[in-house]
């Protein structure tokens, strides 16, 4: 009897085990990420957007992490993402039109003189020749106020600008980030373009890494520039990509 109502008990206490874990694994799948559909992820395992949270990056990649932690990490990879699209074309851009490289480029706004800036394609300059604008600090205050007012409202320091946005969404959409109304056409259906940006993402931070990667081994004393006496940046005469 005694062995009977030990084993029942040890079976009870084995399947609400099993229970927790399947509903631990059901809730990070349940994670809302304003997910896509896998039909345009043919790729192997699963996107951050399926709410597979098992299969996506890798096997058992969720294992450990919190409903929270699997969305911070989601969200930071868009992020970075972003940036390093932004990144590989405003180099690759300014390099082409200004013949300056792209490590290179913050020498031509020093607090000494911020007058040499030029866009490409520019027609009338920035400020009149012999001005003495822009200069340094003003285009340092100006990126401060700019970038900070953008990071405070993306991460709710500040309410934000506009009742329809809310924080922690990057795929905001509405009248102010889609006026056109792109996202409810079926010439750009918003699956579809959410997977194509995280795809082009992870291409733009591998290419960024490239980028970075090139400037060292072509320029430095040796391919990983491991004891070089200076850096691309203080080299006349570096190369670009």
């Amino acid at each position: 009897m005694a062995f009977a109502l030990s084993s029942a008990s040890g079976v009870r206490a084995f399947t609400q085990t099993v229970a927790t874990k399947q509903t631990s694994v059901a809730k990070a799948r349940a994670v809302v990420t304003r997910a896509g559909s896998e039909e345009f992820y043919i790729e192997t395992g699963a996107s951050t957007y399926s709410g597979n949270y098992d299969e996506a990056l890798w096997p058992n990649w969720a294992q450990g992490k919190t409903d929270e932690d699997i969305t911070k990490i989601a969200e930071t990879e868009l992020m970075h993402g972003r940036w390093a699209m932004l990144g590989c074309t405003g180099a690759w851009g300014a390099e082409v039109g200004t013949g300056i490289n792209w490590f290179q480029a913050g020498s031509i706004c020093t607090p000494e003189d911020c007058t040499g800036i030029v866009f490409p394609g520019q027609v009338i300059p920035l400020a009149p020749a012999n001005s003495g604008f822009p200069q340094f600090y003003n285009v340092l205050a100006g990126t401060v106020i700019l970038m900070g007012l953008a990071e405070a409202y993306r991460g709710g320091l500040i309410e934000p600008a506009f009742p329809e946005l809310e924080v922690g969404d990057l795929h905001p959409g509405g009248e102010h980030f889609d006026p056109l109304g792109l996202s409810e056409t079926l010439t750009f259906p918003l699956d579809k373009m959410k997977i194509a940006e995280l795809k082009h993402a992870r291409l733009a931070m591998i290419s960024w890494l490239g980028y970075m990667s090139q400037a060292v081994a072509t320029n430095c004393d040796n391919p990983f520039g491991i004891g070089s006496e200076t850096w691309p940046s203080y080299i006349e005469g570096a190369k670009g990509p």
